[in-house]
């Protein structure tokens, strides 16, 4: 007598393959989770590296324009000196009134357009726009030159270029006669709510041609 053996072969039922498809889409959600957290901190860190390379920009500028004009020795109002330094950002030893930069409102440089024998400082230029949360600076926003053909990346108003997240602004206070106190200030939007971010370098220059 012959017997035979059959083997009861069963398939996955509809609830078995409920739960691995649950599983499955829980492992790419996550995956895409991941993907897209890193993808935002690595915006993050790019535009804190550029944050602090505008802050760097405009301090250097700054320290420039005071060598520039200090290396000139001169006590005539628009030729050089200490004095000329304060009164191209704003401040007028004579008179004691503050504008541009000393003011409260602060100030904006136009990097791309200094000139140091300009002591009227015409490529500075007072922060009058209404602050904001999404603009704390309340100053203009830089264009960014995303072809690369300038060799200033970040200027301001230029048709030709694209507008970038970020803002710049510098406020001075006078310490001592021979001491002023710079603060620069950049702010932007990671494109993840109202809230910027916001950076400060903070550096004190000093009269050391004793003009």
């Amino acid at each position: 007598m012959i017997t035979y053996n059959i083997k009861n072969n069963k398939g996955f039922t509809i609830i078995e393959a409920l739960i691995a498809i649950f599983i499955l889409s829980v492992s790419v959600v996550s995956m895409l989770g991941m993907t897209s957290k890193s993808t935002s901190s690595a915006r993050y860190a790019n535009n804190e590296i550029t944050a602090n390379y505008l802050l760097q920009e405009a301090i250097d500028s700054i320290r420039n324009s005071r060598d520039t004009i200090a290396f000139q020795k001169k006590e005539d109002v628009s030729q050089g000196g200490w004095k000329n330094f304060l009164y191209r950002y704003g401040y007028d030893m004579s008179t004691g009134s503050a504008s541009k930069c000393f003011s409260a409102a602060g100030c904006y440089l136009e990097t791309a357009k200094f000139n140091g024998e300009d002591i009227n400082g015409g490529d500075i230029k007072l922060c009058n726009i209404v602050i904001t949360t999404e603009n704390p600076t309340g100053c203009p926003v830089l264009d960014l030159d995303v072809s690369d053909t300038s060799s200033f990346a970040y200027i301001y108003k230029n048709s030709d270029f694209t507008p970038s997240v970020f803002s710049r602004k510098v406020t001075m206070e006078k310490v001592t006669d021979d001491e002023i106190k710079v603060t620069a200030y950049v702010s932007w939007n990671n494109g993840n709510g109202t809230n910027p971010n916001t950076q400060k370098l903070e550096v004190s220059l000093l009269n050391w041609i004793n003009d």
